[in-house]
């Protein structure tokens, strides 16, 4: 049987059939990875989060020798433990810190409590079960459990948050999992979570082979539920169905809502997008289209890139850190660059990019007046896009869009996930070609953002 540990909770959250998958074909991990996907730090980064505490750091070639640090470090009493292993039966918890407080244990007058360092402002609920998941471990090592979870963001702050909240959830997930893990097959919703697993494409191919529900775009699980006890169990069928008879049939769900679920279905079904409406863009001939490549790993917004357009014409400029210590210097740049262009439009797509410019002033300095006026110029391409038209994929990011319109991103293997894996390995190997895909990688989003601007006001007339 295999072992279950803070990845297995969020392979299943994200989608069931990954820890069907992995058990069956185990993974050959890549660490960065994983810390990514779960909004984790580097090791060196994190070290230096919890400098002003007197830890230990457990260094260790498999669990079995981690897990023998671990436990001596807390029959001690150290303070805090750095990358700690506890094992219980089949259950490995490994979290970032383990911290000494009062009371009463197997080992004394104390007990510790976990806590993981990740870079997100939110308290997922992700995160809370995992927390769960360390405190079960913790009761079976120590012999008492904790009460609390902990979440300690890049800046230090710690959020904690009460275990008995999120603790039937957390069996109800510990439940799923096992059953998995003894074979018994899980019923399958496709959410944009799935794109995380290694088998995104089976999941997709076997949603389009079954019709499924789920493709629908952000369709709720209680939706699909109420779709199917009235009968409606496919794509096809729904995209056929009559509205008044909709309407009657199926409870639970508004009219306008179920009419707004039939459009995407018949969308979906005949591989044609809708216009609901007129799509509020302006139509300004010279706008700026902006993207920018982050390494949560480092907490780092690495570059920077611009396109300008200027009627038929098209201008790339992009500004680069190509090490940590010089997003100052290429942020300032960028920001100069864009107050060159007075008044002209800035598109994104989707909020990140104007949460990183409120970000950076804040972090490098900056007038207010220098975010309200980057503020009011900025326009999120996916907000407009969403509010009036269907388009017939399941997901709306920018590539499902742009590969609608016959958008092709050069590098076969593109994806943000993988750019911050190309810089990590940049920074190691200094490999200049690695850095040029990046660049890459980045024109042809803010390429593509263009194609679809273009589109989209092509399709407004």
């Amino acid at each position: 049987m295999p072992t279950i540990t803070k990845n297995t909770f969020f392979q299943y959250l994200k989608c069931p059939s990954w820890v069907k998958h992995a058990s069956e074909s185990p993974e050959v991990l890549n660490s960065l990875r994983v810390r990514l996907q779960q909004d984790g730090l580097l090791k060196e980064n994190l070290r230096t989060i919890i400098a002003d505490r007197k830890f230990f750091e457990v260094e260790a070639d498999d669990l079995e020798e981690g897990e023998i640090q671990t436990i001596n470090a807390m029959r001690a009493g150290v303070p805090s433990i750095f990358g700690g292993t506890l094992i219980f039966d089949r259950l490995v918890a490994q979290p970032d810190l383990l911290e000494r407080v009062e009371g009463k244990s197997n080992f004394g007058d104390y007990y510790y409590i976990a806590c993981d360092v990740k870079r997100t402002k939110h308290l997922k609920e992700e995160y809370k079960i995992q927390g769960c998941f360390y405190a079960e471990v913790l009761k079976f090592v120590q012999g008492i459990k904790p009460k609390q979870g902990y979440l300690m963001r890049p800046n230090g702050e710690i959020t904690s948050y009460l275990l008995e909240e999120i603790e039937e959830k957390y069996y109800l997930t510990l439940d799923g999992i096992e059953r998995i893990l003894h074979g018994e097959d899980e019923p399958h919703f496709l959410t944009s979570e799935c794109k995380q697993s290694p088998w995104f494409s089976k999941c997709r191919e076997a949603a389009i082979f079954n019709d499924d529900l789920s493709r629908i775009n952000r369709i709720w699980r209680s939706e699909v539920k109420d779709l199917m006890a009235a009968g409606y169990d496919t794509i096809s069928e729904l995209a056929a169905a009559h509205p008044d008879r909709l309407g009657v049939v199926v409870t639970g769900i508004s009219r306008e809502r179920l009419e707004f679920l039939r459009a995407q279905a018949q969308a979906l079904a005949s591989g044609r997008h809708q216009i609901l409406g007129k799509i509020d863009l302006p139509f300004d001939e010279n706008y700026l289209v902006v993207d920018i490549e982050s390494d949560p790993l480092r907490d780092l917004d690495y570059l920077f890139g611009v396109l300008v357009v200027d009627g038929d014409k098209t201008e790339y400029h992009c500004f680069v850190a190509s090490k940590p210590e010089e997003e100052e210097r290429a942020w300032k740049e960028c920001l100069e660059f864009l107050r060159r262009y007075a008044g002209w439009r800035i598109y994104h797509y989707g909020y990140s990019e104007i949460d990183t410019f409120k970000h950076l002033l804040e972090r490098y300095g900056g007038e207010p007046e220098i975010f309200q006026d980057l503020s009011e110029r900025s326009v999120d391409l996916l907000i407009r896009l969403r509010e009036s038209v269907i388009f017939p994929v399941s997901f709306y990011s920018l590539k499902d869009l742009a590969h609608f319109i016959g958008f092709n991103w050069r590098h076969p293997e593109a994806s943000g996930l993988n750019s911050v894996l190309w810089y990590e390995e940049f920074l190691s190997t200094g490999d200049q070609g690695l850095l040029e895909d990046i660049v890459k990688y980045n024109e042809d989003d803010v390429l593509a953002t263009e194609r679809l601007i273009k589109w989209a006001k092509k399709a407004a007339v």
